[in-house]
């Protein structure tokens, strides 16, 4: 038996719309907080955030799909309200729909999650599925660091192999007319080859930043987790040195220089024989694609109108 046809779950589709022409999520600040609301309560099949509304595609219990939805959307609405840095006023969401059911087969699926992604392209928002960061476009092709999606089980689901599902759900999305032109995916392998072509330091923050889906997009503010991976694709990526470093995220230089040589210590011990290097110190396989293929394919940094504001 899949996944999918569990006994106690269904697959259902969840869509919230603000009332009143409101647009609660045409912020960075309030779609990262949604977005990551959403994924610590659903497991997500396909998900898209758009200015105005949500669409979510899961696989849940659906006695409590709707009432956590709902609770979901009030807190974040009450979140919303009081934080300036939403950029949005007071607002409210129309009466939740009834969520759809999507039938357990791998057409009914694929469609559902094909309509969620190109969301934005048939809003006239953006030109590519890859282009719009609130969607799990990204997610199903590898381009952030911890998926919400697990794209090895539905990709079973779909009767994809895990080697060709990203390619495949790429190009089946872009056929769509929305899609203005098909591009393929960008080929990351150059950038994870032992000595990768060099980036710019703006190239690492905007990359890091999407890879993350992080609130702040700005070095000088990033928290914990988003510093390390931006020091660990600058030691991969760049030839800058600690105090270049250190005043790029606003630290110590000597800060900056310890945790490098930590970074230096790491791949010594990686390369050595039965040895296991500190994860603080490394990039997971999942962290060093998602920042390559960034690097590697500009659709993934675009600033256009994807809720990527500063």
């Amino acid at each position: 038996m899949t996944a999918a046809a569990e006994s106690g779950f269904e697959l259902l589709h969840l869509v919230a719309r603000a009332a009143d022409g409101a647009r609660p999520l045409a912020a960075r600040r309030a779609c990262a907080d949604l977005w990551s609301r959403l994924v610590a309560h659903f497991d997500v099949i396909a998900c898209t955030l758009m200015p105005d509304h949500v669409h979510l595609f899961a696989r849940v219990a659906p006695e409590r799909a709707l009432r956590t939805f709902a609770q979901i959307l009030s807190a974040f609405r009450a979140r919303a309200i009081r934080d300036r840095g939403y950029g949005v006023d007071a607002f409210e969401w129309e009466p939740l729909p009834a969520p759809g059911r999507v039938r357990r087969d791998s057409r009914h699926i694929a469609r559902t999650i094909r309509y969620i992604h190109l969301n934005p392209c048939r809003d006239a928002l953006c030109d590519d599925p890859l282009e719009w960061e609130w969607s799990t476009h990204r997610d199903w092709t590898g381009a952030v660091a911890s998926s919400c999606v697990d794209v090895r089980r539905w990709g079973r689901v779909l009767g994809r192999a895990p080697s060709a599902v990203e390619s495949w759900l790429h190009e089946y999305a872009c056929a769509d007319p929305s899609v203005k032109r098909y591009r393929p995916l960008a080929d990351p392998r150059r950038y994870l080859a032992v000595s990768p072509p060099d980036a710019s330091l703006s190239m690492l923050a905007d990359s890091v930043t999407r890879a993350l889906r992080s609130p702040r997009s700005a070095p000088a503010t990033f928290e914990l987790a988003e510093r390390r991976l931006y020091l660990l694709s600058a030691a991969k990526w760049t030839r800058y040195r600690a105090i270049e470093l250190a005043r790029a995220i606003g630290s110590h230089p000597a800060s900056v220089r310890r945790f490098l040589q930590g970074v230096r210590g790491a791949t010594q011990v990686e390369n050595g024989a039965g040895a296991t290097a500190s994860s603080r110190f490394r990039m997971s396989g999942e962290e060093a694609r998602a920042i390559a293929l960034t690097i590697a394919d500009e659709r993934l940094r675009w600033n256009g109108l994807s809720s990527t504001l500063r």
